[in-house]
């Protein structure tokens, strides 16, 4: 905490417009400077969705397929990814949830982080806060990483994937390097909150 106010972690959940089965959810890293009483900027942010249909998607289930559909290309990926190859995913898995044991899906769609605070391991502290609000029994949590920008390569998405698994307390694994380059999974079934992952975020001074 500073003159410039503090930096809160912040969780906002809410039902999607489209379908209320969806619940859309947030996790960021909040500015507030005591003089003005509420945020005045968005520092970083995971963004994603929930799924909790008891079921793992197959191809032909059409509710499945329009809730990842509205989504976005990535959203689509990961839709073909649950449901194409779950071969990969289980020996991905491995002993961490049999497949057929999947209650509910998360897609973790955007990690964002502004510039100025990159560096800091903040994206880990999202993930981790999005672990702690949405473990349950039978989660299963699908994304890719995709750095922002122009044009990506594979090598991009591995690189910032590795980055991603740097947290064994997540237990990301990767689906498959050569054929879906960046895109991982993690088996979260509890609600786990870490020593040390405080509300705040204390900045360096």
């Amino acid at each position: 905490m500073n003159d410039d106010g503090h930096l809160k972690f912040e969780s906002i959940f809410s039902k999607n417009h489209d379908d209320r089965d969806v619940l859309e959810f947030s996790i960021e890293l909040r500015r507030y400077i005591p003089s003005a009483g509420e945020s005045i900027s968005t520092v970083a942010a995971l963004k994603g969705f929930l799924v909790q249909a008891g079921y793992l998607p197959e191809m032909d289930d059409e509710w499945y397929f329009e809730i990842f559909d509205m989504r976005s290309a990535h959203a689509m990926e990961a839709f073909g990814i649950l449901t194409t190859a779950q071969q990969m995913l289980r020996r991905a898995l491995k002993a961490r949830m049999p497949l057929d044991e999947c209650e509910a899906i998360a897609h973790l769609e955007r990690v964002w982080v502004d510039p100025s605070h990159r560096g800091k391991g903040i994206a880990l502290r999202l993930m981790r806060e999005a672990q702690h609000v949405l473990g349950r029994a039978g989660l299963l949590v699908i994304m890719k990483g995709h750095p922002d920008g122009g044009e990506v390569s594979d090598s991009d998405c591995l690189k910032l994937s590795k980055y991603y698994q740097s947290d064994k307390r997540l237990g990301f694994v990767s689906v498959s390097k050569r054929k879906y380059p960046g895109w991982l999974v993690a088996v979260w079934e509890e609600p786990i909150a870490y020593d040390g992952d405080d509300v705040l975020f204390l900045e360096q001074a």
